[in-house]
């Protein structure tokens, strides 16, 4: 990439990259913003080890082309490390560094074209803006760092820095009435993370996300404002504009293979709603007219603790729904609810199968869930799956299907139709021997 270039992140004073921030804050008219974009190709290790690193460093230098193409005239983008770089953005408003933002993660995602076959390469950017967060290049940097972490943490495409986890927290509690208006307005967007079946290489379906991007251009992770609208009661409200999200978005997509399923994940105070049935009899219409099936997600938590009753979970079943115990062996369990939960599905909680290539204990843990699960005659779904190894490692212990960040992010509606396409037209020429050889400390 072009700019100034540096063999690792800027950590010290001395960087030239550092140095070219500086300056270029330095240059900034005085009441306008400078915002850093600090972005991460994540399957750069990815792309060296399966396509050779010359081809690797072709694909960087395309992708500076292609951001030159819809980047301001003259816009600097550093090259910071192999997969690291850094774009800087001389802008009047907060909200033109979040379209820029937008533009590269989700408009604009990079691709490698290979013998014809394309791949996409997942970005995620850390944003930080001079002098709203900081008024140094140093510290500037830091911020973006921060803010690419938890972006990544989030499995978000992007996000801006914030000062802590404490302040994010209080902040919260401030969004309520904004996301009440949220809601009202129909701004909260669904997106869409696919579900893959390990052997056969095909897509199982979709797992249906809730997202908040507040007027800032900022996204509220779920896990911040799922429990602010749970206690406030807003959480039907939401999972009423959800379902009519996915409908919308079912109508639209186009020559998706059969069979397919979209999850939702689902609320106890939601289930026993009195509408409930209602709202979910016409979700499932609009997917049967589609040919494609619902599954409810439940936490183990819900069922465990009483926050679900076994009537409200049978009378979903009756009407051709699947239920899928959700983030199990995440927290207290037991078994016994198991017999009793006329469940299809169990989706093996991310803390282990993260893990699972490098852990024994966990590898453990999940071929034993994976025993009990077939032998209660359910599927199983890996969540979290974040590299080739873990893939792997689940794939040779019996699990059908794979979640996570390795295979997609979560994406809109109206880019599914064309990943499934890309995804079945490579997915002939992988293979789990092939897999295991990708790379190591891959992040897709």
């Amino acid at each position: 990439m072009s700019g100034t270039q540096g063999g690792s992140a800027p950590g010290r004073r001395q960087s030239p990259s550092l140095r070219f921030i500086e300056q270029f804050l330095r240059q900034s008219q005085k009441g306008r913003l400078a915002g850093l974009l600090l972005g991460q190709l994540d399957a750069f290790n990815r792309i060296a080890t399966t396509f050779g690193h010359e081809r690797c460093e072709s694909f960087c230098n395309d992708y500076v082309k292609q951001l030159r193409e819809f980047l301001p005239p003259r816009t600097p983008i550093l090259r910071l490390s192999e997969r690291r770089f850094a774009v800087l953005l001389d802008c009047d408003s907060m909200s033109k560094i979040m379209d820029t933002a937008v533009a590269l993660t989700e408009d604009n995602p990079p691709q490698i074209e290979v013998s014809g076959d394309k791949f996409f390469v997942d970005v995620t950017l850390g944003v930080a803006v001079f002098p709203s967060h900081a008024d140094d290049a140093a510290t500037l940097f830091r911020r973006a760092e921060l803010a690419l972490k938890e972006a990544r943490d989030n499995e978000l495409a992007f996000d801006i820095y914030r000062p802590d986890a404490t302040q994010q927290q209080a902040a919260l509690w401030k969004f309520e009435s904004e996301l009440q208006n949220a809601v009202q307005r129909n701004e909260l967007e669904v997106y869409f993370q696919p579900k893959v079946e390990i052997r056969e290489r095909r897509v199982f379906g979709l797992e249906s996300l809730v997202r908040w991007r507040t007027r800032t251009g900022r996204f509220v992770p779920a896990s911040d404002f799922i429990p602010l609208a749970e206690r406030t009661g807003v959480i039907v409200a939401i999972t009423w504009l959800v379902f009519e999200r996915i409908a919308e978005h079912v109508a639209e997509w186009r020559d998706i293979p059969k069979p397919f399923s979209v999850a939702v994940n689902m609320s106890p105070q939601v289930l026993k709603h009195s509408a409930f049935m209602t709202h979910v009899k016409k979700l499932k219409a609009a997917l049967d007219a589609r040919g494609f099936g619902l599954t409810i997600e439940l936490t183990e938590d819900s069922l465990v603790q009483g926050g679900v009753s076994l009537a409200n979970v049978e009378r979903v079943r009756k009407i051709g729904i699947d239920l899928s115990i959700d983030d199990f062996g995440k927290g207290y369990s037991s078994l016994t609810y198991l017999k009793q939960i006329p469940a299809c599905e169990i989706k093996i909680d991310k803390g282990f199968v993260s893990r699972i290539a490098q852990d024994e204990t966990d590898r453990e843990i999940v071929k034993t869930v994976i025993s009990l699960a077939h032998a209660l005659r359910m599927r199983v779904v890996a969540e979290g799956v974040d590299s080739a190894d873990a893939l792997a490692a689940v794939g040779e212990l019996g699990c059908e299907i794979a979640q996570g960040f390795f295979i997609a992010r979560p994406m809109r509606g109206d880019l599914v139709a064309d990943w499934i396409a890309n995804y079945l037209a490579t997915a002939t020429n992988v293979t789990l021997r092939t897999l295991r050889a990708v790379s190591s400390g891959v992040r897709a």
